[in-house]
């Protein structure tokens, strides 16, 4: 691959997992947005995997967008990347961890922002914190099936389980206990019912007559993971729908938290989630809340998004280092208690696509790279004479 010519232009990496196809990344879409975002605001954009870093040199081979096509670049590693890296399990995602793991302690480069851990990490930070744990539902961490046991029985039968790591829904699982009960033509009801969705996003459904092997196979499942456990709780639409509402939080051009948008995602009524991966729709979030609840209701539910989503970014990079976007899920019961659902730092914004914010939408692609912007221009006053 031929060199490209160096300029002025600030630069910005965006870490990608390696995935067969043209480009051979994942997020393409994502990336080309970005991409044109970048040459709208004077950044230049180079999409790579940590794998394709030469450390050596301090050389990257990459990809950039530009005439309608992706063409590939061999460039300096920039001094500033926007990690996308996706992690599903397999050699591949070993492969791709460990070469962010080194290329992130050669101090070539720095992170936008650095990612959460988890939801166990998460729930310990904002438990402490006056006012939000009223929020959290209670989670616990899978330890074996004596817990798993004692986890059903304190929440009446029924719980999720969901992986530490995980996100867009992959591998979480509703647990339901019933008690046995013969049935006329003299068998037994199930015991143990298990629904949700494997590693892949693939709905699945088990069902054991003996808890002991229902236990068994959901060790299997979770194998060497961490898992935590929490109550099930009932957020559906009045027609019975899984939902949620997505907050993005974003920094923009000066550094500050700002809200970019909010959209209710929407599952079908066999789902355990609300998941846009997992067949879910999204609409905009007032005139959602003002069908479900009366238009009272609805506008107090969105000045607790707003008060709840400000507050929580903030807390939580002080305990685990800057943070440049969050994906703040919500869920709210009938009787319009609100529960914060999940935090991921890695969001997807398609949810504004669907429901027609086109600013939202614009803005979700745009902040990263003005963001970036911002940090690099601190940077080079720092060092300049």
């Amino acid at each position: 691959m031929k060199k490209n010519r160096t300029d002025q232009q600030p630069v910005i990496g965006v870490l990608q997992t390696e995935s067969p196809g043209t480009p051979p990344f994942t997020e393409p879409e994502y990336c080309r947005r970005l991409c044109q975002a970048g040459r709208k605001h004077g950044v230049r954009v180079i999409v790579f995997s940590p794998e394709w870093a030469d450390l050596a040199s301090g050389t990257v081979n990459g990809y950039v967008y530009g005439d309608q096509r992706w063409e590939p670049c061999t460039t300096a590693l920039p001094s500033l990347v926007y990690n996308r890296c996706i992690f599903s399990g397999g050699s591949a995602s070993a492969r791709t961890s460990t070469a962010l793991a080194k290329l992130l302690r050669s101090r070539r480069t720095a992170q936008l922002g650095v990612g959460l851990r988890g939801k166990w990490d998460i729930y310990r930070s904002l438990s402490t914190e006056s006012g939000l744990s009223a929020i959290l539902p209670p989670t616990h961490l899978y330890k074996g099936k004596r817990s798993l046991a004692a986890a059903l029985s304190r929440y009446g039968g029924s719980l999720f389980l969901k992986p530490h790591a995980g996100s867009k829904g992959k591998s979480a699982l509703r647990i339901q206990y019933r008690r046995t009960a013969q049935q006329r033509d003299g068998s037994h009801a199930p015991l143990l019912h298990i629904t949700g969705r494997d590693q892949r996003n693939r709905p699945l459904t088990k069902q054991f007559e003996c808890t002991k092997d229902g236990y068994d196979w959901i060790a299997a499942f979770i194998g060497r993971r961490t898992f935590v456990m929490q109550p099930c709780l009932s957020l559906l639409t009045q027609a019975g729908e899984p939902f949620d509402i997505r907050v993005l939080m974003q920094k923009n051009d000066r550094g500050r938290w700002t809200m970019t948008g909010t959209a209710a995602r929407i599952g079908t009524p066999d789902s355990i989630t609300s998941n846009l991966h997992g067949g879910g729709r999204a609409v905009s979030v007032l005139p959602f809340l003002k069908r479900e609840y009366d238009p009272e209701r609805a506008e107090r539910l969105m000045e607790q998004l707003h008060a709840y989503s400000e507050r929580i970014p903030p807390l939580l990079e002080a305990r685990h280092g800057r943070l440049m976007e969050v994906g703040l899920d919500y869920g709210i019961d009938r009787e319009a208690r609100m529960w914060l659902l999940e935090v991921n730092s890695k969001p997807g914004r398609t949810v504004f696509r669907q429901t027609g914010e086109r600013e939202a939408a614009v803005k979700s692609v745009e902040n990263p790279i003005l963001y970036a912007r911002y940090v690099l221009g601190r940077h080079l006053r720092r060092v300049s004479p």
